[in-house]
């Protein structure tokens, strides 16, 4: 169901990025993608971690309805006190900050999503796993945004009806999350909460999560400082392909921390197992998007950007390291998380925004947009490495069982092969370019993981065979 809910979340920008990049031409884009970055360092201040913090204390005490009620519970009570706070600051930051009340509607309309965000309790329906509602839910949502933009954006000065609809097609379903809270919950009576049981536990979650979010919108928040909205809008095109690209392979990936934080309570070899599985799954998926993206990469921005964007073809090419290097990371800040490491997943977390910045500051200023995407990549390397080190013991460990060399090699062969049959023939338009390059793709590079005898596509191939 996630994959799903993935596939939809990479279709449909697919639908509405090719028409809206030119509808509001790159200032435009622009104005919106940084007013939705900096909406999002605030409310990663306003959850305070427990996007994710709140997944695994859920799933611990999933199988108990009233200890269930009760965490969750005492969670909202936090948020509530969290988010009017940092509301406040919001409110403040667009009156005295100029390039912020340069543009205070547009500002102001992605301060709804502040709100909407953190009571959008996402954090249960994942613990207790509940991946049928959130597809549901969220393909209905992306429906109904789909149909207003087309309905509403006609022209350049559409930008801010935009930002409305960007507001409601990422956070409009959290409405019906809460209003669906009560069919699991129970609240209980106020005397018999303890909120402040979660202050220690969430302070590393606070670090880290804060962090990790910081750093991963670093590139864009500093771009928006430091260059023109037209500048952004290139970038912002970069930063949706590199999204799409990482949740596509993140699909599978991303559920598994509920269920990894039960087996690191109940099932070593199930948890051994599951986190191979998924460093597996990232090297195979990951290096067919960098080496496809690569070779598209004149035609994707073609599509979905245009003419107006072609500058954004090199930044493209310098962020698509970041696919390999988040996807990993993700699956090493899942081992930290579900094994009791949030110390170090903090550190972690921490060391990559000062990295970010750092990257982005010296960076950015002379290579504008290039600055920007070399820096996304270097940060993620860097916050990989660090957690390739507090991880060494359980990498040491599972080692011998990972597969590291079929998946690069099969890719790096296929694209060798493709780049040798451009030179004879290959298709001029940019739609054609990528499917012909997808299929010859696809076949070359199944055929080589055959041939190497990958575990996950041979696996795959007895199942269907079986079936």
């Amino acid at each position: 169901m996630n994959m799903i809910l993935m596939s939809s979340s990479f279709i449909f920008p697919l639908v509405t990025v090719p028409y809206v990049s030119r509808v509001l031409n790159p200032s435009g884009m622009g104005a919106v993608a940084f007013a939705q970055s900096i909406i999002s360092y605030f409310s990663l201040a306003a959850l305070l971690g427990i996007s994710t913090y709140g997944v695994r204390a859920c799933a611990q005490v999933r199988d108990d309805p009233k200890e269930l009620s009760r965490t969750v519970e005492e969670l909202l009570i936090i948020l509530a006190a969290s988010t009017t706070l940092t509301f406040a600051i919001y409110m403040l930051a667009l009156e005295f900050v100029p390039r912020l009340a340069g543009d205070k509607p547009l500002f102001l309309i992605f301060g709804t999503a502040l709100w909407l965000a953190s009571f959008g309790v996402e954090w249960f329906y994942q613990a207790i796993e509940q991946y049928g509602y959130i597809t549901i839910r969220s393909i209905a949502v992306k429906l109904i945004g789909l149909i207003l933009m087309f309905a509403f954006v006609h022209q350049a000065a559409d930008y801010r009806i935009y930002g409305m609809i960007v507001v409601f097609t990422g956070y409009g379903a959290n409405i019906l999350n809460m209003l669906r809270l009560r069919t699991f919950i129970r609240f209980v009576p106020f005397r018999e909460l303890n909120i402040t049981r979660h202050f220690k536990p969430m302070a590393s979650f606070l670090v880290s999560s804060v962090s990790s979010g910081m750093y991963a919108q670093a590139d864009m928040v500093l771009l928006g400082f430091l260059a023109t909205n037209h500048i952004v809008g290139i970038y912002q095109l970069v930063a949706k392909i590199k999204t799409m690209l990482a949740m596509a392979i993140n699909s599978v990936v991303n559920v598994m921390l509920p269920r990894l934080s039960y087996y690191a309570k109940n099932s070593r070899e199930k948890y051994h197992d599951l986190l191979v599985k998924n460093i597996d799954f990232v090297l195979l998926f990951a290096s067919a998007g960098i080496a496809c993206a690569a070779l598209c990469a004149d035609a994707i921005i073609d599509i979905l950007g245009g003419s107006q964007y072609r500058t954004a073809v090199l930044p493209l090419l310098c962020i698509l390291p970041a696919l390999l290097f988040v996807s990993l990371n993700t699956v090493l800040s899942q081992y930290l998380i579900s094994s009791g490491h949030e110390r170090q997943y903090a550190i972690v977390n921490f060391t990559g925004l000062v990295s970010s910045v750092i990257y982005c500051l010296i960076l950015i200023p002379p290579l504008g947009a290039i600055g920007a995407a070399l820096s996304c990549s270097l940060c993620e390397l860097t916050a990989l490495l660090i957690r390739c080190w507090y991880a060494r013991d359980f990498i040491t460990t599972i080692r011998k069982d990972i597969q590291i060399i079929p998946a690069p090699t099969s890719a790096a062969t296929a694209t060798g092969i493709i780049l040798l049959i451009r030179q004879t023939w290959w298709p001029t338009h940019a739609l054609p370019q990528i499917i012909a390059t997808g299929i010859t793709f696809t076949i070359l590079y199944t055929a080589m993981l055959l041939l190497l005898k990958e575990r996950t596509v041979t696996t795959i191939i007895h199942c269907i065979r079986t079936r």
